[in-house]
């Protein structure tokens, strides 16, 4: 069927068949059989000794000069995503070959830039600046790697030589150069050397002189700024005790103000809740008495209502007994006029008759309430109590007669002479 392809990080595979060509970097992949083949390309950074021998100068001194390069695919972009492109393109140039075969090309490659800028140098231009003859390498074989699919990571010289002698003189002229100008800057250094001293020594006893100046004076301002310090330290340790103090004045001022304030707010309080009180009391009689005044207005209005119904049966009752009255007085009225009529036609004698049979009934009556005496209890000095009671009673018989005269106008007395006179 076919297998599992895996491929490590610094590894790609490529399989190619019937499928087109499918890179596999840091995951697994499947290659079919007899169909398909999967092929390994390193990513990892190959040294590479670049060796060029009687490489000539500018100058055409033959120099031998060898170097190292770091070269690897360029499987990253700038931004650190895979850059399949190369990968590919190195792929395409490279699958089938070993690494040795690789680096051979790539060794080819880069000597061949080397002799090249080799040629466009003198020999003092290399041996004194080797980075920009290797700044140089870089910049002319950057190109042609990337269209290989790589890259050059990193390129040094490492030792720069002629079969001649030509270095060596260089670096003899070079050599006695230097120690004549070595020489010449120790005589000088030192000539330099006893100026500075013979300098530095007046220099340190200008310096010293000043600096004992300086430094009594710096004494002395020190004393004064002690001075001043102590001073300034004893007026603040006053003034702090002057603002602890007066802090601690204020603190019991405000300790006993907000007393007093909170003294003054329960009274508030207090006067408060009691006026709330009164006025609820207030509220309450106002609608105590309102009840009050209402309560009054209808027991008026009753007692209005019971006096006009009162008034009106009083009326109702006078009218009612005036009209008895009225109707009495004209029954009595009528008697009296019948009794006239009677007496007109009876005459006086007739009266008298009549008033005399009367007399008998109203002595009953007077004596009716004696009758009702269960027993009587008399008091007297001389037993004569119960004679006195007849005797009154007698006597008020003996007014009658004054009484029916008081009543009627009619004389008993001279009635009852002219009937016994008339006998």
């Amino acid at each position: 069927m076919g297998n599992i392809v895996v491929a490590p990080p610094n590894s790609a595979v490529i399989v190619s068949g019937c499928r087109g060509n499918k890179i596999v970097l840091g995951r697994c992949g499947f290659a079919f059989w007899f169909i398909e083949e999967a092929r390994s390309l390193s990513l990892e950074i190959m040294t590479i000794t670049v060796t060029s021998q009687e490489c000539e100068t500018t100058q055409g001194v033959k120099i031998n000069l060898q170097s190292y390069a770091q070269v690897k695919v360029k499987s990253l972009k700038p931004d650190g995503t895979l850059n399949m492109e190369a990968i590919q393109l190195a792929a395409t140039n490279f699958l089938s070959a070993s690494q040795w075969e690789i680096q051979d090309a790539l060794q080819k490659t880069l000597e061949g830039h080397q002799r090249q800028i080799v040629g466009t140098l003198t020999v003092e231009e290399l041996y004194k600046d080797r980075a920009a003859f290797s700044e140089r390498v870089y910049e002319h074989v950057v190109d042609d790697l990337e269209r290989l699919g790589f890259e050059l990571a990193s390129y040094t010289v490492a030792e720069i030589s002629d079969s001649n002698g030509y270095m060596a003189a260089l670096g003899k002229t070079q050599t006695a150069i230097v120690a004549r100008e070595a020489a010449e800057g120790t005589a000088r250094n030192q000539a330099e050397s006893r100026k500075a001293i013979a300098k530095a020594n007046a220099d340190a006893d200008i310096v010293a002189a000043e600096n004992a100046e300086r430094s009594y004076i710096r004494r002395q301002q020190q004393e004064e700024a002690q001075a001043e310090a102590d001073r300034l330290l004893d007026l603040r340790k006053a003034q702090n005790r002057m603002e602890v103090n007066r802090a601690d004045a204020e603190a019991a001022s405000a300790k006993d103000i907000e007393y007093a304030k909170q003294k003054q707010a329960i009274v508030e309080a207090m006067a408060t809740q009691r006026l709330r009180e009164e006025e609820v009391m207030l509220k309450v009689k106002d609608v105590e008495l309102q009840q009050a005044v209402n309560v009054a207005r209808r027991e008026a209005e009753a007692l209005k209502l019971q006096a006009e119904a009162m008034g009106e049966k009083e009326r109702f009752v006078g009218e009612a007994e005036a009209d008895v009255i009225k109707m009495k007085g004209k029954a009595e009225n009528g008697i009296l006029r019948n009794r006239a009529e009677i007496y007109k036609k009876f005459g006086h004698d007739a009266i008298v008759q009549n008033v005399v049979e009367v007399l008998p009934a109203l002595a009953r009556e007077i004596a009716q309430p004696l009758g009702k005496t269960e027993k009587m209890i008399f008091v007297s000095s001389d037993g004569s109590s119960a004679s006195n009671l007849s005797k009154d009673i007698i006597k008020a018989a003996a007014q009658l007669p004054d009484a029916v005269e008081s009543l009627t106008g009619l004389d008993l007395k001279k009635a009852l002479k002219r009937l016994e006179g008339g006998k």
